[in-house]
């Protein structure tokens, strides 16, 4: 049974300046930085390691999830970008504490914000970019994210065995 998201990974073009974008902007501490070493690329990645050098930053988020940072760095060749148009993930949520105080920080910083503020359910959100253009989105649940961290696990157990019971082909309640 899933416990906690563990980790997001994100392959950035620029490793500094992201590494800069998520610890220095966002704040989010860094624990390991390294290159990975040649003889270990193939095994990790699947990857040709005279084609490509691999380096990773380990970056900790407030609830002891990670955030991983990589750069494939082609030895010779061009990096592949991303394709927007395919399924995957749309976008990586921090949920920070006083959004004026941090969207300020970050303006200040010269970050540009893609949406306003909004407001749903009690919480403010906003949308931004990463260096790489990966949507990242800034939550203040304010006076929810207590009870949200008490209460949101009773609730969604609650829901799949009445509300949402039978929407996963196959899925049967623990």
């Amino acid at each position: 049974m899933i416990r906690s998201l563990a980790q997001v990974g994100i392959t950035c073009n620029d490793f500094d300046r992201s590494l800069n974008f998520y610890s220095g902007l966002l704040g989010l501490p860094v624990l390991a930085v390294e290159e990975i070493p040649k003889d270990q690329i193939n095994d990790l990645y699947g990857l040709d390691p005279d084609r490509v050098q691999v380096r990773l930053a380990l970056l900790r988020t407030g609830n002891g999830a990670f955030v991983e940072l990589f750069e494939f760095k082609p030895l010779g060749g061009e990096h592949q970008h991303v394709v927007w148009e395919r399924p995957g993930i749309t976008h990586l949520s921090f949920n920070v504490k006083n959004l004026p105080a941090v969207m300020k920080r970050l303006q200040d910083a010269g970050v540009k914000f893609i949406t306003q503020v909004h407001t749903s359910l009690g919480t403010d959100f906003v949308f931004l970019r990463d260096p790489d253009g990966n949507m990242v989105e800034l939550l203040d649940m304010k006076a929810l994210y207590w009870p949200g961290q008490l209460v949101g696990g009773v609730l969604a157990r609650m829901n799949m065995k009445k509300k949402y019971a039978g929407m996963v082909t196959g899925w049967k309640q623990p």
